[in-house]
């Protein structure tokens, strides 16, 4: 008679099925190309095209007669203190990037500094043709937005710096001074809504190039910040093609920023908080 014996596992030893190995294609390698490639399409459909720079003159001019004096001063007051701002939020990534060692420290100050400097050669290099018989401040050379690239980035350097615990307080503090800034240049009518969206991909893939370095971000932080560069691409294009004259282009136009600044901030967030492991690291945890 046959004689059957039992698979015994010794303890710790995992008998189900194994993970399997995330995809090339969502990991944060892919981000800053992807992003590269988005911002392209945005320079493309809205400065390069018939379309693109009527519905951007219109939200400019909607701006300009549809915004009320104490709004304009509130942005004005805004972007002259955003240099300030950031250079305070960047003292903190200098003091908690330490603690937290050298590399998170450079990094975060690298992600700034490559960030306003891709946009600074940027705009020295593209040109805005003028396409149209008439408009609106046609052919000056805004895109992308620098004072969008120093907040956007400021803010994704505070969340590399600061610890996990207290990465909810940081967010919560300059997320939506960030958002103001994005918001800001277009009320003011120093830039158009595609000025800012061109920053938002600038810094979102520079910011997956250096939190990749930090530690490489699992599929689903990686998913959820492509996700992030896509869709501001995919509202960019549909505003032109809904856009209309005058004020309600400008509300368009904010509605943009607002889609765009916001899945911006939370693909940050989402490479932020996957850098350290989706969670509180080892030394937070034993603290918080």
């Amino acid at each position: 008679m046959p004689t059957t014996t039992a698979r015994t596992d010794s303890p710790g030893t995992s008998t189900g099925p194994r993970r399997e190995r995330v995809s090339p294609l969502v990991r944060a390698r892919w981000l800053t190309p992807a992003c590269a490639a988005a911002m392209i399409v945005v320079y493309v459909a809205a400065v390069r095209t018939q379309a693109g720079q009527a519905f951007e003159d219109a939200t400019l001019d909607g701006g300009a007669r549809g915004t009320d004096s104490l709004a304009e001063l509130l942005s004005l007051a805004l972007l002259e203190l955003t240099p300030l701002v950031a250079l305070v939020l960047l003292a903190g990534v200098v003091l908690l990037g330490r603690r937290r060692g050298w590399l998170v420290m450079l990094l975060g100050l690298g992600l700034v500094v490559l960030s306003v400097g891709v946009v600074q050669v940027l705009q020295d290099g593209l040109t805005r043709p003028v396409l149209l018989d008439s408009g609106y401040r046609r052919a000056d050379q805004s895109f992308p937005s620098g004072h969008t690239a120093l907040a956007l980035s400021t803010y994704a350097a505070t969340l590399l710096a600061v610890p996990a615990r207290h990465r909810r307080l940081a967010a919560c503090l300059a997320g939506p001074w960030a958002l103001g800034v994005c918001l800001a240049v277009v009320t003011s009518g120093w830039h158009r809504p595609s000025d800012v969206v061109g920053a938002a991909l600038i810094v979102l893939g520079v910011a997956a190039a250096a939190m990749r370095a930090a530690r490489p971000v699992s599929g689903v932080g990686a998913g959820a910040a492509l996700a992030a560069c896509l869709l501001p691409v995919a509202v960019a294009v549909g505003s032109v093609v809904l856009a209309t004259a005058g004020p309600s282009a400008f509300s368009l136009g904010r509605a943009v920023i607002l889609a765009g600044g916001s899945w911006t901030l939370l693909g940050l967030w989402w490479l932020a908080r996957r850098a350290d492991g989706g969670g509180r690291s080892g030394a937070d945890a034993a603290t918080g």
